[in-house]
């Protein structure tokens, strides 16, 4: 079917509805040649039609997969355009040829539809078909119900490509040249496009590579400088304990038998201790056993004692004393 002659174009032709709903069937083309009679101008005498047109047209019909719609006002054909919903009004899938036309028949009628009908909120229904130049007649498109009887301005091929790419079986449709200009710069620029977009996502993931590797670096010397903190507040810990043991042992506020203990102790808790204890009057006296007094007679564990709990070597030795000379008297008697 590839020639000069076979620019496509869409149009339409309407029909009272309401004499075939009730058996399911509705007209949609006359028995023979026709022109509409809108004084529509075309550029040939009449539209093709005969029992050999009809027949083409219901093979089509019948080698398609899914059934044909009838819609509200052609929106099936607008949809694409104006971003409108395109709800059906009902389905058929065979057509018949009698003797004042075409007719869909078996049509399964959408109850909001049948109701509109019934209520005469619609009245007419407009099958659109395709055609060449010379008036011969391809396919039937879509059809609609409409309340526009004399409805022309269906042929753009650009509203209807939606639809014929969706059913390969509408047969080869060549478009004009300008349409075929039109699309062929539309997508050369979509090329265009693409090619640019990838060459963004190109570039973003070297970016995003690049990006990776200087925060796994940044991470690892963060890991590495926080590693050293840790290390040196452990190391000044450490000799803060070892100068502070050191320095209570000097003071006396630590008897030389508490090193051992206190070496173990954390030095939180070793402050503590020691922020609380005395001391002793004279560490050196202490540990030779003596104090200014004279001879107190203490040993090293009991001036350890002395030390932790904060009283002097006198005054436990006179409590020791008394102790002794109670627990004496106590026996004597």
């Amino acid at each position: 079917m590839a020639n000069s002659d076979l620019t496509v174009h869409l149009s339409a032709l309407t029909y009272e509805v309401a004499s075939g709903i009730s058996a399911g069937a509705a007209h949609l083309l006359p028995a023979a040649d026709f022109a509409p009679d809108d004084g529509r101008e075309l550029p040939f005498e009449k539209f093709k039609m005969s029992a050999e047109v009809a027949g083409n047209l219901i093979a089509k019909m019948s080698a398609r997969k899914n059934d044909t719609v009838i819609d509200y006002e052609h929106q099936t054909l607008y949809t694409a355009l104006n971003g409108q919903p395109a709800p059906a009004a009902g389905w058929f899938k065979q057509m018949e040829y009698r003797a004042d036309g075409l007719w869909a028949v078996g049509i399964k009628w959408v109850a909001t539809a049948a109701s509109k009908i019934n209520s005469k909120e619609y009245r007419y229904i407009s099958a659109v078909f395709t055609h060449d130049t010379k008036g011969n007649i391809f396919d039937v498109v879509s059809v609609a119900l409409t309340n526009t009887p004399a409805l022309d301005g269906l042929a753009a091929l650009a509203a209807f490509s939606k639809t014929f790419n969706q059913d390969p079986k509408l047969g080869e449709l060549p478009m004009s040249g300008n349409d075929t200009a039109a699309l062929t710069a539309e997508r050369d620029t979509l090329k265009t496009n693409v090619a640019a977009l990838t060459a963004e996502r190109d570039t973003l993931k070297t970016s995003v590579t690049a990006l990776t590797a200087d925060l796994k670096t940044a991470n690892d010397k963060l890991a590495a400088v926080e590693e050293k903190a840790a290390a040196d507040k452990l190391a000044a810990e450490a000799k803060a304990h070892t100068d502070l043991v050191a320095a209570a042992l000097s003071d006396g506020r630590l008897a030389p038998a508490q090193k051992a203990w206190a070496e173990k102790q954390s030095l939180t808790a070793l402050s503590e201790y020691l922020d609380v204890s005395k001391p002793l009057v004279d560490s050196k006296k202490q540990f030779d056993g003596k104090d200014a007094a004279g001879e107190h007679g203490l040993n090293e564990t009991e001036l350890a004692m002395c030390s932790r709990m904060g009283v002097t070597p006198e005054a436990f030795a006179k409590t020791k004393a008394n102790e002794a000379a109670l627990k004496a008297q106590i026996k004597g008697e």
